[in-house]
């Protein structure tokens, strides 16, 4: 069934009916009126990037020591570029990514996700019905081992719309104390992935919290309300899951989701309070000192904790030397709940609601899909303010020093694998005593708050009788971040890398570890000489030698990939992919 005729048909579940005269002089209002429907024009997301104001102030110790560069901080990576790089690569399709996400998880417990066919995201108007936009919050909790594994939860989301190949990630940076927003382009099968980092001030034109966004209960955007899960098993009617994502959910999965948004959008303030809140200067050290001391307090044993505490009252009293008249902005990262099934009677206009009411509100994807999806974003019709994600959203509140905001936050920056390794390594006063060691001296300072460095030295401190290794590869084995512009390789038509292009460079271009990205290279000559330098390409190409034996596990591209099933289908047809990239590789038979 087309997109309008669903929207037809759950307006008629709904007893929302517009009757036939309405409906004929709707038509002729249409037909005299033209295309004079459009309101006046709001800024465009380019405009309201370019004058985006600063997200905090530029003399604060926050803006000097967390900045606001589209590429991260030198010498930090996202959580998602490390997980990535420890896979080998990002799985396709898109199913298969929530399988991986789903064995992280110490119970094999799926990620959290949900459909919205006509939501508010950039991609808003390649989505619909027939290819609802995927959101996922990885909610899962790796199981306990000797790395010092991260928390995920708040800290992982995913939107995917197949029609846009591209995959948005925001993903926590612990080095560079920030979230990172990044893209998977050109996500598709046949395609050359590249992640890479979007323009931040784009992105914080709707995201203004630095950090997720979410619509608020009962979530009428997305599939577990009845109509729109209804609207999605229209056009899928013999499957149950679409992308890795069931059709129909409960509430409690957009729940889960704005819990996971809500976790998150405390982790900029928090950052904040820890840099802003206690100062450059050693007394700052020791405000944060302080504030980690009590934040492990009531991570350890949360029943006891007492904010009327001496030291909690200690602490107070040093936060308000630095504190701001008016408080830290918690920003809002709730959206409010909109109905789009009942919105676009009034969405962009009185006429262009007359106009979706008798033609179907998406008559206006029959268009040509433009490449440029900020121009295409703003193209579209203006959602009601009200439901906006552009205009600058008020605060949820301002918070105050006694309101104790980053002692609670920063101890949801440890996991409970982190607990019990410091509870095997001596009890609750022993690691308050442990956090005045100078251990910390350097993860006090003016630094953003990092976890995994102060659980280290923590339990350096406690003497700990295991200590864990460090979570994640060095940045150093990782691949140089890509800013979004940076023009992809592009080949002649006769190049000799087309093959490559084809099976290997999904894999091994542009992959955040910089061991597997071994066919990077900024034209077609520099990308030939690392392939004649890569020795195992040799074995991994003679599926003459290797098939059917036992080291057929190490021919590529491995087995199960779009491009395995790509290659064999070719070589059982009589073609010969395999010569040609053997010819790129010096000695391949030179064993």
């Amino acid at each position: 069934m087309t997109e309008p005729g669903q929207q037809r048909r759950l307006r008629a579940r709904r007893r929302v009916r517009l009757p036939v005269a309405v409906g004929l002089i709707a038509m002729g209002l249409l037909l005299c009126a033209g295309c004079g429907d459009r309101p006046v024009a709001e800024p465009g997301v380019d405009a309201l990037a370019d004058r985006l104001p600063p997200l905090y102030d530029p003399a604060s110790l926050s803006a000097q020591v967390i900045p606001n560069s589209d590429l991260p901080p030198e010498g930090t990576r996202s959580l998602f570029d490390q997980l990535v790089a420890q896979n080998g690569a990002l799985p396709y399709p898109f199913e298969s990514v929530v399988d991986w996400l789903a064995s992280l998880d110490v119970d094999g417990r799926r990620p959290t996700t949900v459909l919205i066919p006509h939501g508010r995201s950039l991609q808003k108007g390649r989505s619909s019905f027939a290819d609802p936009r995927v959101v996922l919050s990885a909610d899962v909790s790796p199981p306990p081992g000797v790395a010092l594994t991260p928390p995920i939860k708040g800290r992982l989301f995913l939107g995917f719309v197949d029609a846009a190949n591209e995959i948005e990630v925001l993903s926590y940076n612990e080095a560079a104390g920030r979230f990172e927003f990044q893209l998977v382009q050109d996500y598709c099968e046949g395609c050359t992935p590249r992640i890479v980092h979007a323009r931040r001030n784009v992105c914080l034109t709707c995201h203004q919290n630095a950090a997720a966004i979410f619509p608020v209960r009962p979530w009428e955007e997305t599939n577990a309300a009845p109509d729109i899960a209804a609207g999605i098993r229209d056009v899928h009617p013999n499957i149950d899951t679409l992308r890795g994502a069931p059709l129909g959910v409960r509430l409690a999965a957009p729940e889960a989701v704005d819990n996971a948004t809500d976790i998150a959008n405390m982790i900029p303030l928090a950052q904040r309070i820890w840099l802003d809140g206690c100062g450059p200067d050693t007394a700052g050290h020791a405000c944060r000192r302080m504030l980690l001391g009590q934040a492990l307090r009531f991570a350890l044993a949360p029943g006891s904790f007492d904010p009327q505490s001496e030291t909690a009252m200690d602490l107070i009293t040093r936060l308000a030397q630095h504190w701001p008249e008016r408080g830290f902005e918690l920003p809002d990262n709730d959206l409010k709940n909109r109905d789009p099934l009942e919105d676009d009677l009034y969405q962009g206009g009185w006429l262009a609601g007359l106009k979706r009411a008798v033609l179907g509100r998406d008559i206006a994807r029959n268009d040509p899909v433009n490449e440029d999806k900020l121009e295409e974003f703003d193209a579209l019709p203006s959602l009601p303010r009200e439901f906006d994600p552009l205009p600058r959203r008020p605060p949820v509140r301002w918070s105050q020093p006694g309101d104790l905001d980053a002692v609670y936050a920063l101890a949801q920056e440890f996991t409970a694998t982190d607990i019990a390794r410091l509870q095997a390594a001596g009890r609750v006063d022993a690691v308050l005593s442990a956090v005045e060691s100078a251990a910390l001296d350097a993860h006090v300072s003016a630094v953003p708050f990092r976890r995994s460095d102060i659980m280290l030295a923590l339990l350096d401190a406690l003497d700990a009788d295991a200590m864990p290794t460090r979570w994640g590869l060095p940045v150093a084995e990782l691949s140089p971040p890509i800013r979004e512009g940076e023009p992809p390789l592009q080949l002649s038509a006769d190049s000799v890398l087309k093959p490559f292009e084809t099976y290997c460079f999904g894999c091994h271009r542009d992959n955040p570890s910089a061991r597997l990205n071994f066919m990077a290279g900024a034209n077609e000559a520099a990308v030939l000489a690392r392939i004649a330098a890569t020795d195992k390409i040799r074995d991994a190409l003679d599926y003459e030698r290797y098939r059917g034996t036992a080291k057929a596990g190490q021919l590529m591209p491995p087995d199960g990939s779009w491009q395995r099933e790509h290659l064999e289908r070719a070589l059982a047809t009589g073609d010969d992919p395999l010569t040609p990239m053997r010819e790129q590789v010096p000695a391949l038979f030179d064993f």
